[in-house]
């Protein structure tokens, strides 16, 4: 076993940075903070906190600024999950806004098609939104300000137009193929063919009307009416079942979070059909390792063989409990960990069959603690870089391609059929010692993200990064037996690796990115911190 984890140890390194390197500060504040991956959102939820909001209206002003100037990572026509504490207590649940398939969806019909995947710009792979539905509950229970006002920001850059930052222009320009084959999403998101470059300044018109309909009609606005039905005609044009009884009957749900612990540290997760508990398996192995004295290939060797075997756990069983039941307990018994745990060999890197999940990038994270405590953490997402590139022309939405993530084996746990959610990737996450809430985090990154709090968590209490350091710290994620790594590591770690059996591979694109808020009560400080691989920014006051 390694180390307790000490709080006092983490906090004295806030300090310790090298001011001639790369990197940057922690934030720090005494009343409220926020951390997203763009300086604007940031910007306009720091506003809304000052101008009498809460967490959740900040969040979710945020995010719809996101929706304009991130369109390729989140957006109307994606799915939602949050993790709110109202008090900033451990009374903590989950939001579970990932939208259901269509009632008439079925792998039976694919397979039969000789259809074995299910690509981004099939209908299939288009399941109803459930981002709205969510917003909606969130802000009926837990809101304070006026939609209006809480749109209002993203109303205006949509009309006007947002620039278009240096990480948004180099995501966008990898993607021009994919948004050129549906002619409504070229002609909003191409200019004469090509990606919208840096310091351009973008704008959906279109989507302004959008986020009106919501702020006067809420769910109906969206689920019902123009909007809904200019979703439903553009879906049914390529081919899609989609009703106005799937689009009426899309609901998010409150669930409780699951838990796990880490060298005593407690960790909040969201349930499946979420990824949750593939990061508290990955940590639950980790801590049956003493990392005190060991070398960083062996380490990196460690984290690398656990993260396998939670993917491959994952892959196997998690689906949508209301269709298949599944025992968090089960998988987390202090028996199970120490068989998978056992199973790692320090000096051979194991195989596993490929995966059949799809390879996604990246989405959007955010979270904020307002000055009377309220904690939210937040993550909007289209599953793939612009979604499934369909649009609908009318209402400026982007649509998601979440059923990509079911797959069509027969039986299978996670196989496509009616009013289903597919596995989810996307994962808020808190933490909390001796009941007490001490912070909010989330690390992007597609399926990275179960790996990314796992790598993310262990980096600050086993090694002792501040919030900073361990988002900025280089990340490995072992993807279908290839090890991905960012650039970083040194020569002798990679050599390293390389004789323990590892594929290297170095990714073209940064591997994911990150937000956190961690909570020192003792000082009264709220410490936030910003992945530099993005946009982002984390503020407070």
């Amino acid at each position: 076993m390694g180390r307790k984890f000490t709080l006092s140890k983490l906090f004295s390194n806030l300090n310790k940075r090298d001011f001639s390197s790369f990197s940057k500060s922690n934030a720090l504040s005494s009343n409220a903070m926020l951390a997203s991956s763009h300086p604007i959102a940031s910007s306009v939820g720091l506003e809304i906190l000052k101008s009498g909001g809460n967490a959740v209206d900040a969040a979710l002003a945020m995010n719809a600024v996101l929706c304009v100037a991130e369109p390729h990572m989140t957006g109307v026509g994606g799915d939602c999950f949050a993790m709110l504490s109202v008090d900033g207590s451990t009374n903590i649940k989950v939001l579970n806004g990932s939208g259901k398939s269509c009632e008439k969806a079925s792998a039976g019909i694919l397979r039969k098609n000789n259809i074995s995947v299910i690509k981004s710009d099939m209908p299939d792979a288009i399941t109803i939104p459930g981002a709205v539905a969510s917003w909606c509950l969130l802000h009926k229970e837990h809101g304070y300000m006026p939609w209006k006002e809480i749109f209002d920001p993203a109303i205006n850059f949509a009309k006007q137009g947002i620039k278009v930052h240096e990480r948004v222009a180099f995501d966008w320009s990898n993607n021009i193929k994919k948004l050129s084959f549906d002619a409504d999403t070229a002609n909003l998101f191409l200019k004469n063919g090509t990606a919208y470059e840096f310091m351009d300044n973008f704008k959906n018109e279109n989507l302004s009307e959008t986020f009106l309909s919501i702020a006067e009609e809420g769910f109906n606005g969206f689920y019902n009416g123009w909007v809904a039905s200019d979703l439903i005609t553009k879906l049914n044009s390529i081919g899609g079942n989609h009703t106005l009884k799937d689009f009426s009957n899309a609901a998010a749900e409150w669930v409780e979070p699951i838990d796990g612990n880490y060298r005593g540290i407690k960790i909040h997760e969201a349930p499946p059909n979420s990824q949750g508990l593939v990061a508290l398996i990955i940590l639950a192995i980790l801590e049956r390792f003493n990392f005190n004295k060991i070398s960083k290939a062996d380490y990196t060797h460690i984290f690398c063989e656990a993260t396998k075997i939670g993917y491959f756990l994952r892959d196997l069983y998690l689906a949508d409990t209301e269709y298949n039941r599944l025992s968090v307990d089960h998988f987390l018994n202090s028996k199970i960990i120490d068989q998978y745990a056992s199973k790692i060999d320090m000096n051979k890197a194991k195989t596993y069959d490929k995966s059949d999940f799809p390879d996604h990038p990246d989405t959007i994270y955010l979270t904020v603690r307002d000055k009377n405590g309220m904690t939210i953490s937040f993550i909007n997402s289209l599953f793939d870089a612009f979604g499934s590139g369909v649009t609908a022309p009318k209402s400026g939405v982007l649509f998601h391609c979440r059923g990509r993530a079911f797959n069509t084996i027969e039986g299978h746990p996670n196989e496509l059929g009616p009013n289903k959610r597919p596995v989810h990737t996307i994962i808020p996450a808190m933490i909390s010692k001796n009941g007490k809430l001490l912070g909010s985090f989330g690390v992007m990154g597609g399926q990275y993200q179960a790996a990314g709090h796992a790598y993310v968590l262990s980096q600050m209490i086993d090694f002792g990064l501040n919030p900073q350091f361990a988002l900025n710290y280089p990340r490995v994620f072992p993807n279908n037996n290839f090890l991905d790594l960012e650039n970083g590591f040194d020569k002798e770690v990679i050599d390293e690796l390389k004789i323990k059996g590892h594929q290297i591979n170095y990714p073209a694109s940064p591997i994911g990115g990150g937000q956190m808020i961690l909570i020192d009560e003792k000082r009264d400080v709220l410490i936030g911190a910003s992945d530099w691989r993005k946009d982002g920014l984390a503020i407070g006051y």
